[in-house]
């Protein structure tokens, strides 16, 4: 069997040892403890971003290539080494396990989990292992969502993506102040780009159920905490095809194809998507929302269910609404 690169990092700390092989069972025990945390299935993955919270660059070799050098610019050799590592190790795992106490906190690392990627690991692991005087975590992970999910809603490509992580990992490293590294986010920010794009065509991009989901719990008290799991289906409240005189008397062609992939006219429902509502009129719409609600509640499907009808008006009323609300979550400045 071929050696996982965790495997020749462990080699190169024993190679380390030099003369002092009697502390080779010491240093067994302490890689011991680091796969217990971890996990071995994990240990791969954590020492990728650990690498890139230490070094703000793309890899340049393999994983234990680039981990040789760092071991072998250590001061204090292999312990030393393996220590900070074990106390990156359970700042990884606080993360993978989303094991923070407060909504302010978890609410914003749950989004995160839901981006198409995780890139936005190491630098939230830089900043656990060596917090900025001044930001709090949960004012950290609000940040770090904001822009990460400004970034994706901008689908901007992987290498404008890191470049504003490598670099708040570089301020973290070099301990710059609070404000510095607030900068760093304002200073790759474009809020009315994306509010722009929130404000367009939204379903069937592959961020649309991470901004509902986002929003949903926006709208909720901070004292809660859901969390979803499951399959969840984003219906179209006007449907997508005008099959039933309810909507052809409301919405010409043309509004339909306005509105119909735009935030106010999407919902959250769980279960699969070919359920019995499709083209329904709105009042048949509402009774199946209500009956799906008590398999798992979203509030902002049930506040729908309030209203008398859904007409053009009462759209724009809702994406009015999202749209205020998305801008309180994501704007950064």
């Amino acid at each position: 069997m071929s050696l996982s690169n965790a495997d020749l990092i462990k080699n190169t700390l024993f190679s380390k040892l030099g003369s002092e092989q009697s502390q080779s069972d010491e240093l067994e025990d302490r890689w011991l403890e680091l796969e217990e945390i971890v996990g071995i299935d994990l240990l791969d993955s954590f020492l990728s971003h650990h690498r890139t919270s230490l070094i703000a660059a793309k890899a340049r070799g393999s994983l234990h290539e680039e981990y040789r050098s760092i071991i072998g610019e250590f001061v204090g050799g292999p312990f030393p080494f393996l220590d900070q590592v074990i106390r990156s190790a359970k700042n990884f795992m606080r993360i993978w396990d989303c094991d923070f106490q407060d909504a302010a906190s978890v609410r914003p690392l749950n989004a995160l989990w839901r981006v198409s990627y995780d890139e936005w690991i190491p630098p939230l692991l830089g900043y656990l292992n060596q917090p900025v005087p001044g930001l709090t975590e949960a004012e950290f992970l609000g940040l770090l969502e904001r822009i990460t999910m400004q970034n994706w809603v901008r689908r901007l490509g992987r290498t404008a993506r890191l470049t504003v992580y490598f670099k708040l990992i570089s301020a973290i490293r070099a301990k710059k102040v609070a404000e510095e590294v607030n900068a760093i986010f304002i200073a790759h920010a474009n809020n009315d780009e994306f509010i722009n794009l929130l404000g367009g065509e939204v379903y069937g991009k592959p961020f649309d159920a991470a901004v509902l989901l986002r929003l949903e719990e926006a709208s909720q008290d901070d004292s809660v905490t859901k969390t979803y799991s499951g399959r969840l289906t984003i219906e179209h409240i006007l449907p997508q095809a005008l099959k039933d005189a309810y909507w052809t008397d409301r919405f010409s062609a043309e509004t339909h194809g306005l509105w119909l992939h735009r935030l106010g006219n999407l919902a959250m429902l769980c279960g699969s998507k070919n359920y019995k509502a499709q083209y329904f009129d709105f009042d048949r719409k509402k009774k199946i929302y209500l009956d799906r609600d008590k398999k798992v509640s979203f509030d902002l499907t049930k506040e729908i269910c309030t209203l008398s009808e859904w007409s053009e008006e009462a759209l724009k009323a809702r994406q009015e609404r999202l749209i205020v609300l998305a801008q309180t979550m994501w704007s950064i400045g």
